[in-house]
């Protein structure tokens, strides 16, 4: 005689069915926090670096620029708008003059000076000799004037004058500039303008120009404090530069 034995059928209770649903829930939390957290740190490293490669590019053309100043030309100011700028006039070449015409002597239309590096000579406006104070670079200084031209073809090299000009003073070293029309810097709401050029912007209203004259001790310094701020990532740039160049 067969005897029929009970079939057990296997599958999940309902307590297991609902403990995975929990376990995979947690885990699809987790996943999702990691990759959320992962993403964000990417966004704010790529803000970060934006911010740092900009304040770079900005410092350090600042630094060029003002490294490649004419001494005592600089200066800061608050331009039409309310924004704070630096100015500076920059030198395009230098080199040595072998006279100058001063007084008691008469004026001169020519000026001999030392041969010197001309990469740059075409940007050049005006001379300028022993400039210690802004007001040697106004138009109506004899620290001062333009040139006509000059001519290579002889040492040494001949700077022409449309008419004879006289210099207010020598230089102790002899020293002549070649100078092209100023530089300036401002700090227009959040971003750094050179010339009508933008060079930098999230730039907060904490950053500032200062220029603290020479001295007998030491050259003129610009101490330049730049603050970027872009999406809560935040980037301080203080920075020193030494004016090398002396009248």
């Amino acid at each position: 005689m067969n005897k029929y034995l009970p079939h057990k059928e296997s599958g999940f209770t309902l307590i297991e069915l609902i403990s995975v649903i929990v376990i995979l829930g947690i885990l699809a939390v987790s996943v999702s926090s990691f990759l959320k957290f992962g993403m964000q740190i990417y966004a704010e490293t790529t803000v970060r670096d934006q911010i740092i490669s900009s304040a770079r590019f900005a410092v350090e053309r600042l630094n060029r620029d003002v490294r490649q100043a004419l001494p005592n030309s600089l200066r800061t100011y608050v331009n039409s708008s309310g924004f704070s700028c630096l100015q500076f006039t920059p030198i395009v070449a230098s080199t040595t003059y072998i006279d100058l015409p001063v007084l008691p002597e008469g004026g001169s239309a020519t000026l001999q000076v030392i041969p010197f590096n001309d990469d740059n000579f075409s940007q050049a406006t005006k001379v300028i000799v022993y400039p210690i104070e802004l007001n040697d670079l106004a138009e109506v200084s004899d620290k001062n004037h333009v040139f006509s031209s000059l001519n290579q073809t002889v040492e040494p090299w001949i700077l022409n004058f449309s008419l004879a000009v006289l210099f207010e003073s020598d230089s102790p070293s002899q020293r002549i500039y070649f100078i092209s029309d100023s530089i300036d810097y401002c700090l227009t709401g959040t971003s750094l303008i050179r010339n009508n050029i933008l060079m930098a912007q999230d730039i907060t209203n904490n950053s500032t120009f200062q220029v603290l004259p020479a001295s007998l001790r030491r050259n003129a310094l610009v101490q330049i404090y730049l603050h970027f701020d872009k999406n809560n990532e935040q980037v301080t740039f203080n920075n020193e530069i030494q004016v090398l160049n002396v009248p």
